[in-house]
């Protein structure tokens, strides 16, 4: 009985660290994969260089066309963004993580 708990825990802390692996590796890597981005590029090319962990930020419907706004961490917890409209990249940003921990304030 003991040994089919061992068997299960290691079945899924191998599946746990295969998945969260997967998510850093493709973070550690963003930096270097932007730089292989053209504007106008499919979706499906975005994601073929920068994986497939983004999330969709936003969708919408416009008078241009159909907008999807897709993110992808970085290691340090920056966001690359990027902007498509009728699944063609237009733009793209980054957004600096936020650097103000628990007691910051405005005021001096």
């Amino acid at each position: 009985m003991n040994i089919i708990k061992y068997v299960l825990l290691a079945g899924l802390s191998v599946c746990l660290f295969t998945s969260c692996g997967a998510t850093l590796s493709n973070a550690l890597a963003a930096d270097s994969n932007i730089q292989k981005l053209e504007l106008g590029m499919t979706k499906q090319e975005i994601v073929s260089i920068m994986g497939d962990t983004y999330k969709r930020l936003e969708v919408k419907q416009t008078s241009e066309g159909y907008r999807e706004t897709l993110g992808y961490l970085d290691y340090q917890d920056g966001i690359y963004r990027f902007r498509l409209l009728n699944n063609k990249l237009q733009e793209w940003d980054y957004l600096q993580p936020n650097k103000c921990k628990d007691n910051c304030s405005n005021d001096k």
